[in-house]
């Protein structure tokens, strides 16, 4: 069994911003993942969203520069995007544009997940599962 859980930025938002609807959520999946030894990867691109959503979309530039700063401190586990990474998110988003929601963005949590070989997500967004992954938080 595979013990990796890909993420996406809305975790990490979830994370950081205490006044996000899933920050208590966020917060206890975290630690249960991490107390039973799942190991929770970003692919880099999770983290660059989440901090530009952070500064630019709801203006909390202080939570951006915690994410950033944590990052510099090598507090995340990261996947960066590689070519196979990208051309499988391109693909993917070609494929499966059923919403203007689902972005490039997250196409590349899910062909990181596939390049890790793992199924399950943490993020909130029910897009994942449509595509056969899991949610953590289901």
């Amino acid at each position: 069994m595979n013990n990796i859980v890909v993420g996406d930025a809305d975790s990490l938002i979830a994370l950081a911003y205490a006044d996000d609807t899933n920050h208590a959520k966020a917060q206890k999946f975290a630690e249960e993942l991490l107390l039973k030894g799942y190991q929770i990867i970003y692919p880099n691109t999770a983290i660059l969203e989440a901090i530009t959503t952070l500064k630019r979309a709801l203006n909390l530039p202080d939570k951006a520069h915690l994410i950033n700063r944590q990052y510099l401190q090598g507090a995340f586990d990261i996947e960066y995007v590689d070519e196979q990474i990208q051309q499988s998110a391109s693909k993917l988003f070609e494929e499966k544009a059923i919403s203007k929601k689902n972005t490039l963005f997250d196409a590349v949590v899910v062909a990181t997940a596939q390049k890790l070989g793992s199924n399950s997500i943490f993020s909130f967004d029910k897009w994942y599962p449509k595509l056969g992954l899991k949610l953590v938080s289901d």
